[in-house]
């Protein structure tokens, strides 16, 4: 069955081996073969299989890169690391219907001071992109690459995450600070605590580049691709990701000539693919930002012994597990602005009943919960060691 020319297929599995100590992963990764680059298909291929066999493991995915090509540079197809990933040996590769599908093992340790907080997804919002200067995008009519970015970016997390659950936002969010108003109405109407918001701030031609051209023809010409993408926990009013990602390549087009960032056509372009290398890139940074981070429950109804939390099997709770409470107060800053206060309390409850969305959780000790508010918080016990 053909599949879309962006798409992943992954399995990705704990296998059993004779060293109880080791813990074998496989996974397979798909990248489309363009223009007959084997090369490039290829390694594109491995470098989602890999990084996809480590998010399972929980191991950090900034190895991608480097164990990547070590195994793509290793005439047995196996390579030796040292740190979380021990062995890595690639299994089968396959062509077919114009992709290449590559399907590793690995034997991963992760590091023993990894976080334990991967059992909940969090609600990541997503501002979608913006051109900030939008006579940039006149050369090959690329107004709608902000949205073809944003699409893109998507796409590209969902398949790498396994920390979030995205949800795009209406409208463009294009302040710098937001008020606590803001951010109080933001997580109310659309129930995420994350925030990530990216602009293109430069997609402009650069110089004539090679000598492919004639009186009669626009010559090829560089152009730029610069993402600045910023990831924050609005309830804590914190950035958890700054970074600025830039790419360039040759664009060969005539400047009349039309081409939507919305079609394959520019995807498969030099161009196109080096956006694609700096969303994969960005997609991975989010994730590895966003995984430790510790999500929190709201209560929204006290019952005596019970409370309500708006958390549920969407999120990954199960039955069972124990939280912590942890009270909230609202004090001003320095500058006056409201903020939030979350205080540890010696309150413990367990999830006794489970919906998609929600949750109740009793009273460990049947203790009367009787200094609980709606608006207080709740936090995995696994969390806080």
């Amino acid at each position: 069955m053909r599949l879309s020319a962006l798409s992943l297929s992954m399995l990705a599995l704990p296998l059993l081996c004779g060293n109880a100590m080791a813990d074998w992963y496989e996974a397979t990764g798909q990248a489309v073969l363009r223009s007959g680059d084997t090369k490039a298909a290829r390694t594109a291929a491995t470098e989602d299989a890999v990084r996809k066999a480590l998010l399972y493991s929980g191991a950090s995915i900034r190895t991608v890169q480097q164990v990547t090509d070590g195994l793509l540079t290793q005439e047995s197809m196996v390579l030796q690391t040292q740190g979380e990933v021990q062995h890595v040996q690639i299994v089968s590769e396959t062509e077919e219907y114009g992709y290449i599908n590559v399907t590793i093992r690995a034997d991963i340790y992760p590091d023993q001071n990894q976080c334990a907080n991967l059992q909940l997804k969090k609600e990541l919002l997503i501002s979608p992109f913006i051109i900030e200067n939008r006579e940039q995008a006149i050369a090959g009519q690329l107004y709608e690459l902000d949205q073809a970015s944003t699409s893109l970016f998507i796409q590209k997390l969902e398949e790498s995450s396994g920390s979030s659950l995205i949800k795009l936002l209406p409208q463009s969010i294009r302040q710098k600070e937001l008020s606590y108003a803001d951010r109080s109405a933001l997580q109310r109407n659309y129930g995420g605590r994350y925030l990530l918001k990216a602009s293109l701030g430069d997609v402009s031609l650069g110089e004539r580049v090679g000598n492919n051209w004639t009186f009669w023809s626009d010559p090829d010409r560089e152009r730029f691709y610069q993402l600045q993408l910023e990831l924050s926990d609005i309830q804590e009013q914190k950035v958890l990701l700054n970074q600025k990602y830039q790419t360039s390549a040759v664009w060969g087009f005539r400047d009349t000539t039309v081409i939507s960032p919305k079609t394959q056509r520019f995807w498969q372009t030099d161009y196109g693919r080096s956006i694609e290398r700096v969303l994969n890139a960005a997609a991975q940074d989010v994730e590895e930002a966003l995984r430790c981070e510790t999500i929190l429950a709201d209560i929204t109804l006290v019952d005596q012994h019970k409370v309500l939390l708006n958390l549920g099997s969407k999120q990954g709770l199960k039955i069972g597990d124990e939280l912590t409470i942890l009270h909230r107060r609202q004090h001003k800053d320095s500058l006056g602005q409201l903020q939030d206060q979350l205080t540890i309390s010696e309150l413990k409850v367990k999830v006794t009943e489970l919906t998609h969305q929600n949750a109740w959780a009793q009273s460990v000790n049947m203790d009367l919960l009787a200094n609980v508010q709606v608006g207080d918080a709740a936090t995995l016990v696994q969390e806080q060691r």
